[in-house]
């Protein structure tokens, strides 16, 4: 009888039953439990790195389901599990999580979703993130004014180079957009998570020497009120930036890119930007698409049964785990 097999930080073995962003976790080691079948906890191998997609030993092939916290392994009898860009919703993948997750490969057009059955879906994401201004990490309680019609840069640190899923530095995208950006300001807000000194410390020459530049720490949903478009190299902001209806421009691979413009070699923003201005509607429709039909939501009605059809998708049906 097969196991599922955790592979998870370090940190969050240390704190496992209390851990935040491990929800997930939980409701599959209670799934098992109820068929009489386990789930181990492993510390993740060491040589398995951010940009590591797959391994050439065959570790993995012991008959049991492995499922990495927050990465990008795509081989047999692995998934990947993590949080998605907006609290309570999560991926569970064989390809990967956020910008490596399978969703990047479906089509999506706005007539797939009808309006009506996106509206109200929308509108409580609206309520919850937009108008109570809460994000997946801490923000200013504080309002900030900021110019509108700005374009809103978002730094987001190493991890995006680290993956392979851009060429592009911070500083790089800043610089690009500065230079398609004509007259507008241009706000950036540094990740409050992953910004490094170097990073900081060039951003603040870059806007002694430009006037349009204008390092925030403002809260993010207060910057995306305001702005006339999201810039990152991947960033989940986009996605709150959606719940505003503000266009994105993305840096690199993202499985969001459907609703973006994505700039693949320098000089191209001016281009991206005038495109992406000219999109009037699909927000709602995309939303909806995105994170209920593609995501899995803490708490949702068929949860459980979303999680078995992963699982026999990988190879794993439910009736392999009865009667343990």
């Amino acid at each position: 009888m097969p196991k599922v097999i955790f592979h998870l930080k370090k940190q969050q073995m240390e704190g496992y039953s209390k851990g935040q962003g491990l929800e997930l976790f939980r409701i599959i080691e209670r799934m098992l439990a109820e068929t009489g079948s386990e789930a181990e906890k492993r510390a993740k191998d060491p040589d398995i790195r951010i940009g590591t997609q797959q391994v050439a030993d065959g570790r993995f092939a012991d008959g049991n389901l492995h499922i990495f916290s927050d990465h990008h392994m795509k081989m047999p009898n692995v998934l990947n599990a993590a949080p998605a860009y907006l609290t309570g919703f999560w991926h569970l993948d064989p390809k990967g999580i956020r910008s490596y997750s399978s969703i990047a490969d479906r089509p999506f057009s706005p007539d797939m979703v009808p309006f009506k059955y996106a509206k109200q879906f929308y509108g409580r994401l609206q309520h919850q993130f937009r108008d109570k201004r809460r994000s997946r990490y801490g923000q200013m309680k504080d309002r900030t004014e900021v110019p509108d019609g700005a374009i809103a840069v978002f730094f987001q640190g190493r991890y995006p180079l680290d993956a392979g899923a851009t060429t592009f530095s911070d500083i790089e995208v800043l610089k690009d957009v500065l230079d398609g950006a004509g007259s507008r300001p241009v706000l950036v807000k540094p990740h409050p998570l992953t910004a490094d000194i170097d990073s900081l410390t060039a951003l603040l020459e870059i806007a002694a020497q430009d006037a349009r530049v204008i390092p925030t720490q403002a809260n993010v949903h207060d910057i995306l009120a305001a702005c006339c478009v999201c810039v990152s190299v991947n960033s989940g902001v986009a996605a709150e930036g959606f719940l505003h209806r503000t266009p994105a421009v993305f840096y690199g691979a993202t499985d969001l890119h459907h609703m973006g413009e994505t700039i693949a070699a320098p000089g191209q923003f001016a281009g991206a930007l005038e495109r992406a201005l000219a999109r009037t509607g699909g927000y709602a429709q995309f939303m909806t698409w995105y994170f209920r039909n593609n995501c899995l939501e803490i708490g949702a009605a068929g949860l459980e049964q979303k999680i078995w059809n992963i699982f026999a998708s990988a190879g794993f049906p439910p009736e392999l785990f009865a009667g343990g």
